[in-house]
C-alpha cells in the first residue's frame, strides 16, 4: 500500500511539473515562442496560430496518456513489486521519450517555419549576437542574498548534539541506524542548497534590452527571488530535522509517520519553488511588454533540434532554452556528448539493476542452512551468517513476529514481506526474512542482533527450528 501511494504521488508530481514547465501553453517570452526566436508582430499569423493550436492538442493527449498509464500501473504494487518495478521503468522511459519527443519535434517544426516564412530578427538565422551590459554586471554581486545566511540553518543542525537524551539515542544504535542516516541526509541536503545558491549567484546576468535599468530589474528579480527561495529551502530542511530531534528526545524513537512529516516539511520548499517560478515568469512578462527597445540574441541555428550543439562555443553548460532555471549541455563539444551519453547509460543501468533486485526479492526463496557450527541464511536481497556459539536463544513464535515499532534501515517492506535490516524500538537491530501472512516465525537472538525467519511452508519452518535446536 505504501509503495503504491509513494509511486502514485511521484508519477502525478513528475507529470504535473513537467507539463507546467515544458508542456503548458506556449507564450511569447524573451522574444521566443516554444524556444524559437520570432518577431513580436507575427504572433497572429494564421499559420503560426494553427501550428500552436495543434501543438497544444498533441501535448495534452500525450501527457494525459502517460499520466493515466502511470496511475494505472501503480495497481501492480498489490501483486508483485518486481512486476510493478519493471512496468514502471518501461513507463518512465516512455514518458521521457514522449515528453522530450513532442517538445523537440515541434521545436524543429517551428524553427523550419521561421526560416521558411522569414519570421526571424536577422537575415541570417544562424547569426549569434553576444551583448554585455556593463552596468548590470557591476551590480550583480548585490542582487542575491549573501551566502553567509545559509551558515545559520546549517549550524543549527548540530545544536541537538548538546542534548544528552539525543546523544544517548544515537549511541544506542549502530552508525547505520535511522537517526544517523537522517542526520547525514539533513546535513547533505543543507549543503546542496548552499551549493545551488552559490551556482545561481555566479550565473552571468542576461541582457534583455538596450535599457540598462530594465536589465537590472529583471536580473534582480530573478537572482534575489531564487536566493530567497534557496535560503527558505535550507530553513525548511533545518525545521524538518528539529522536528525529528523533538520526537527522538521525547519518544526515543522515530515512527514512519515522523518520516512522512519530515519529508513533507522539506517538500514545502518545492511548492515554494514552483510558486516562485510562476511569479518570476509573470513579472518578467510584465516588464518585457513595457520595453520599447528589446534586444535579442538569435542563435536558433544551434538549437534547431531542441538541444544546444555549437562546436565553436567553449562552454560545456549553457542556460536551457525552454526553462531558464535549468542548464543544458553543449552537445557540439565531445565532452558534452560523452557526459550526456554517460548519464543516459548510467540511468539505464540503474533502472535495470533496480528491476533485477526486485525480481530477486520476489522470486528468490529464503533458505536457511546449518553447516557444522555456522548458520547461513540467504535470500534475494540480503544474507546473514553467524556461528552457533553466537546464538543466545531460539524460539518458535506461532503468532508471528512480536509487536514492536520496526524501522527498516536497509531492507524491503512491501506489505507482504519484511526482508533485510530493521530496527525495533524494543528489540534493537533485527534481520528480517519474514512472510507476514504466514506463521510460525523463528526468532533467533544473537549477541549482535535478532533474526526472524520463516517460510511459506510451515513444515519447512519447523524443520529449520529443529536444526537450530540441535
Amino acid at each position: 500500500m505504501i509503495l503504491a501511494i509513494i509511486f502514485l504521488l511521484t508519477d502525478l508530481f513528475i507529470c504535473g511539473i513537467t507539463y507546467m514547465v515544458y508542456g503548458g501553453k506556449p507564450v511569447y517570452s524573451d522574444g521566443m515562442i516554444l524556444g524559437v526566436h520570432i518577431r513580436r508582430e507575427v504572433q497572429e499569423e494564421p499559420e503560426l496560430v494553427e501550428f500552436l493550436e495543434g501543438y497544444r492538442k498533441q501535448v495534452k493527449r500525450i501527457y494525459a496518456g502517460v499520466t493515466v498509464l502511470g496511475v494505472a500501473i501503480c495497481g501492480l504494487c498489490f501483486w508483485y513489486s518486481s512486476i510493478f518495478m519493471i512496468a514502471w521503468c518501461i513507463w518512465f522511459v516512455a514518458y521521457l521519450a514522449g515528453a522530450l519527443g513532442v517538445l523537440y519535434l515541434n521545436h524543429r517544426k517551428l524553427y523550419d517555419l521561421k526560416i521558411q516564412n522569414e519570421w526571424g530578427f536577422t537575415e541570417d538565422a544562424s547569426t549569434t549576437m553576444r551583448v554585455v551590459d556593463t552596468r548590470t554586471i557591476m551590480k550583480s554581486g548585490r542582487m542575491a542574498l549573501p551566502l553567509r545566511y545559509h551558515i545559520i540553518p546549517l549550524a543549527i543542525l548540530v545544536i541537538p548534539f548538546v542534548s544528552v537524551d539525543f546523544r544517548d539515542y544515537l549511541g544506542t544504535f549502530s552508525p547505520n541506524s535511522q537517526g544517523w542516516i537522517l542526520f547525514i541526509t539533513s546535513a547533505t541536503v543543507g549543503i546542496v542548497f548552499l551549493w545551488i545558491a552559490w551556482i545561481f549567484k555566479r550565473i552571468p546576468n542576461r541582457v534583455y534590452s538596450e535599457n540598462s535599468d530594465l536589465n537590472y530589474r529583471i536580473n534582480y528579480i530573478e537572482k534575489r527571488s531564487w536566493s530567497i527561495c534557496f535560503l527558505g529551502a535550507n530553513i525548511c530542511n533545518t525545521i524538518a530535522w528539529l522536528y525529528l530531534v523533538r520526537r527522538i528526545t521525547k519518544n526515543r524513537w522515530i515512527c514512519n509517520i515522523d518520516i512522512w512529516i519530515y519529508m513533507g516539511i522539506i517538500n514545502l520548499s518545492v511548492i515554494v519553488a514552483i510558486a516562485m517560478l510562476i511569479w518570476i515568469k509573470k513579472q518578467k512578462n510584465i516588464l518585457q511588454k513595457e520595453d520599447e527597445t528589446p534586444l535579442y540574441m538569435d542563435d536558433d541555428y544551434y538549437w534547431r533540434n531542441g538541444w544546444y550543439a555549437n562546436p565553436e562555443d567553449a562552454r560545456l553548460f549553457v542556460q536551457d532554452r525552454f526553462n531558464s532555471m535549468n542548464y543544458t549541455t553543449n552537445l557540439g563539444r565531445p565532452a558534452g556528448r560523452y557526459l550526456v551519453g554517460g548519464i543516459c547509460a548510467g540511468v539505464l543501468v540503474l533502472l535495470i539493476w533496480m528491476c533485477v533486485i526486485f525480481l530477486r526479492m520476489d522470486f528468490t526463496p529464503i533458505r536457511m542452512v546449518r553447516e557444522d557450527e555456522e548458520i547461513r541464511i540467504t535470500s534475494g536481497y540480503t544474507n546473514t551468517f553467524f556461528e552457533t556459539d553466537d546464538m543466545q536463544s531460539v524460539a518458535l513464535l506461532e503468532d508471528g513476529i512480536p509487536k514492536d515499532q520496526y524501522n527498516r534501515t536497509n531492507g524491503s517492506d512491501d506489505g507482504k514481506q519484511l526482508l533485510g535490516k530493521f530496527e525495533g524500538k524494543k528489540l534493537g537491530e533485527c534481520r528480517m526474512y519474514v512472510w507476514l501472512e504466514y506463521t510460525p516465525v523463528i526468532q533467533i537472538k544473537t549477541k549482535e542482533y535478532t533474526v526472524f525467519i520463516n517460510s511459506k511452508d510451515a513444515n519447512e519452518t519447523k524443520q529449520w527450528y529443529d536444526e537450530l535446536k540441535e
